[in-house]
């Protein structure tokens, strides 16, 4: 999703955000048809963390706020760079929060948007070649309408200058593992009648605008830690009650742990936001962990219906699962 002035939209949330710096804590889009897969096996991580590199609010000076999403998942054997960025304040922040990119074994990448891609080239150079995780979808062309105006709305990088950086490109249409203990899930079946993008319309697949985009690229990231399972979304495009079933049913897991990220509420409906809510209710999600595109009231509303459950992480907060 483009970046926005959400200046008031921001403070607002700094407001809110205070406290949670060292805390844990319409029609539907219609898709092809998708072979679903059931009962993966995934080992639990005995510890884990994900730390807030990009967020839209920045964390304590001289962090940088910027219109985006980039997280960072280490286990004990390895670390893997969820999302880039818009490319302002992944470096820079990475440098303030003391993280070495160096280590990095992964890049996995939610979705093609360039506030989650933007700073993808800068971590390639640092992190070195690694294997980039990616959706085929990420590299369709893509259009973004802002008004009378359309410009590039997909990677801002071609496929032949990232297969020039990564040591190789993982298609991820299907669920895949990254590394021990750590899945993505690929293309997440769009089921509920309830969700779309979240951005109909304002993406489009030819620049005529006349085939929409469905962001079949969407896809979150997830581990098993000794609370429970873990998701990372990115935007959440593919709805987040899709990502919360898909996932449950990939592991045969009633219950999941914690959600983190962008769940693009920003724009939902009185009746999308109750139903997400008798969702988190129904997979008994303890730890919901709002960021990026989800939106102040979307925030407000998911607040007053889970006391002390959620929180709106801003850059630099570190979220450790396990002993």
């Amino acid at each position: 999703m483009k970046r926005r002035p959400f200046l008031i939209f921001f403070a607002l949330l700094g407001l809110l955000a205070i406290g949670f710096q060292n805390g844990a804590s319409g029609p539907r889009d219609s898709g092809p048809a998708y072979v679903r897969a059931t009962n993966f096996s995934l080992n639990s991580l005995p510890r884990a963390s994900v730390t807030v590199i990009v967020e839209n609010m920045a964390g304590l000076p001289p962090l940088l706020g910027e219109w985006g999403l980039s997280l960072l998942v280490e286990t004990d054997r390895h670390q893997i760079l969820f999302d880039t960025g818009g490319g302002l304040a992944l470096l820079h922040n990475s440098q303030v929060l003391s993280l070495d990119l160096g280590k990095t074994g992964a890049i996995v990448i939610s979705h093609a948007h360039d506030d989650h891609t933007g700073g993808l080239l800068k971590a390639l150079d640092v992190c070195g070649p690694v294997d980039l995780y990616i959706h085929p979808a990420a590299f369709q062309n893509k259009f973004w309408k802002e008004g009378s105006q359309v410009s590039n709305g997909g990677l801002p990088f071609s496929r032949q200058r990232l297969q020039q950086k990564a040591k190789k490109i993982v298609e991820t249409k299907k669920p895949t593992v990254v590394c021990d203990g750590v899945m993505t899930t690929g293309e997440i079946p769009r089921k509920t009648d309830f969700e779309d993008t979240g951005i109909r319309a304002n993406v489009f697949l030819d620049a005529s605008l006349t085939t929409p985009d469905l962001i079949l690229d969407d896809q979150a990231l997830f581990f098993r830690a000794p609370e429970g399972v873990v998701i990372l979304l990115g935007c959440g495009h593919a709805g987040l009650v899709n990502t919360l079933q898909y996932v449950s049913e990939l592991l045969g897991e009633k219950k999941i742990f914690a959600i983190i990220g962008g769940t693009h509420l920003i724009s939902a409906s009185p009746q999308r936001l109750e139903k997400t809510i008798e969702a988190l209710r129904k997979y008994d999600v303890q730890k919901i962990m709002l960021m990026h595109c989800t939106g102040l009231n979307a925030y407000v509303q998911l607040s007053n219906a889970f006391p002390g459950r959620c929180s709106w992480p801003a850059s630099g907060t570190r979220i450790k699962f396990g002993t």
